[in-house]
């Protein structure tokens, strides 16, 4: 069985509705079973947004975007011949391109609709996540084919300048490396560890154990869709993958499981007046099929892009490294598993 730690710590402070009457308020830190990584349930904070943002100001199409069709063909570059033989990868309305950002051995960037200057939650249909993410996963074959070395793949997103985009056209990136990111490392190692300690697969696992539990949302073909026990940001929400390791294993029919999860938790997302995420899904290196490893698709939700926003990011996780989140796992997964019905 994997153990699910918390620890209560009861916290002190003075309540409002009470003349300020100093009182017990309680506050759990739960530890993930994996990484060992800790983050805090508060009580009583609530900062989900009461309305949807105006975005009109900051979605719509004028002047120059690299991504739009009109500018898509003449702005960007082909790969490598030796990589890509046809210079770019195009699938309908989707695209991925090299990205001129060199911040690993190979990246790309991918665009879902190069025909539409801006794709809301509510337009991210399954079909048109299926294709961006085949576009990406057909690169990342390209690549490990053309360099096995480059054994750590990753595809990604930010969506909207408030999750550290600097394009709002959306569209997702890919990372190849020879080496893990902290993430990938972090997750593998505790993979590794579970393994020899269990001879089963981690991940494997989670899912026998959470299914049908209060973090359980509900299942799109390969893929299981769940809350993390201790989230790293909020909302967060995964998708763990049946007996794949790597992204260069995903095949037609598990990519067009994944599209329909996704869809499902942009829907969620959207009815929840939520707008801007960061989603990633890694591979598990050279190792990850020995070791049990499985692809976990992880997406949380970031501040909305309002005009005087508050960051959802602190000290708390970004130097202390430990999220401070105002709705417990279980009752996203539990309104989360409304889509999947």
């Amino acid at each position: 069985m994997i153990e699910f730690s918390e620890v209560s710590l009861e916290a002190r402070a003075p309540d409002p509705s009470d003349g300020g009457k100093w009182k017990s308020v309680p506050l759990v830190q739960r530890i993930d079973p994996l990484t060992k990584k800790s983050s805090r349930i508060l009580t009583g904070v609530k900062l989900q947004p009461s309305t949807k943002p105006e975005l009109s100001e900051l979605t719509d199409a004028g002047g120059f975007c690299p991504f739009c069709e009109e500018f898509f063909n003449s702005v960007t570059f082909e790969f490598e011949p030796e990589v890509v033989p046809a210079g770019k990868i195009r699938r309908n309305r989707a695209a991925v391109v090299p990205n001129i950002m060199a911040y690993s051995g190979y990246s790309a960037v991918g665009v879902y609709d190069t025909s539409h200057h801006f794709t809301k939650l509510e337009e991210f249909s399954p079909e048109l996540l299926y294709d961006a993410f085949s576009v990406m996963v057909d690169h990342a074959k390209a690549t490990r084919k053309a360099r096995p070395d480059l054994a750590w793949s990753s595809i990604s997103a930010n969506y909207l300048p408030s999750s550290g985009s600097s394009v709002v056209h959306p569209h997702l990136q890919s990372s190849h490396d020879f080496q893990p990111t902290t993430s990938q490392m972090e997750l593998l190692e505790g993979a590794r560890k579970y393994y020899l300690e269990n001879s089963r697969s981690y991940f494997d696992d989670l899912v026998t154990q959470e299914e049908n539990g209060s973090r359980y949302i509900g299942k799109t073909g390969s893929v299981s869709w769940l809350t993390p026990f201790a989230p790293r940001g909020f909302q967060e929400i995964w998708g763990v993958f049946n007996r794949i390791a790597d992204i260069d294993q995903l095949d037609e029919q598990s990519v067009a499981d994944l599209s329909q999860g996704v869809s499902k938790v942009f829907a969620y997302y959207d009815s929840h007046n939520f707008s801007a995420f960061n989603f990633s899904i890694a591979g598990g290196g050279p190792d990850g099929d020995r070791l049990g490893f499985r692809l976990v698709f992880r997406i949380l939700v970031r501040s909305n892009p309002e005009k005087f926003y508050r960051s959802d990011v602190t000290y708390f996780e970004r130097l202390l490294d430990e999220p401070l989140l105002d709705v417990s796992p279980e009752e996203v997964a539990r309104a989360v598993s409304e889509k999947f019905r």
